[in-house]
């Protein structure tokens, strides 16, 4: 169920960025830097949700099909994954997953670059599902 939400959120995601979504700019270029949160993760566990958000600096984010998925200095997009399922590749700074089973998950959120190579920055979330 987890991976066809996951799919389900990919999809409109996708085609949020198609439509026109601007991409996030950060107001310093430099070195990239990233910090993601957990928004109510009590609130959101009890309704077996998680809902991340993402803060980033010295880097804009780009749609990495827009330039051919070519490596650009001071570019790139976020990729998140809950536990070991799909990687989701996006512009989006603020990301819900709906429908996890009890227990424990987590949540990688990292830096890419348009090749969807790491540029460095990761964190790791933990959520506990009741």
């Amino acid at each position: 169920m987890l991976l066809i939400v996951v799919i389900a959120l990919t999809a409109l995601v996708n085609a949020q960025d198609s439509a026109g979504t601007k991409p996030q700019a950060s107001s310093k270029q430099g070195t990239p830097s990233m910090t993601a949160t957990l928004v109510d993760p009590e609130k959101k566990a009890q309704q077996k949700a998680a809902t991340v958000s993402v803060e980033v600096g010295g880097i804009k984010l780009i749609d990495p099909a827009t330039v051919m998925e070519k490596p650009g200095t001071g570019e790139g997009h976020l990729h998140y994954q809950v536990d070991d399922g799909p990687v989701i590749a996006t512009t989006t700074t603020k990301l819900s997953f709906h429908g996890l089973t009890p227990g424990a998950h987590k949540i990688v959120v990292m830096l890419a670059g348009n090749d969807h190579n790491p540029l460095g920055p990761q964190q790791t979330l933990n959520v506990t599902i009741p």
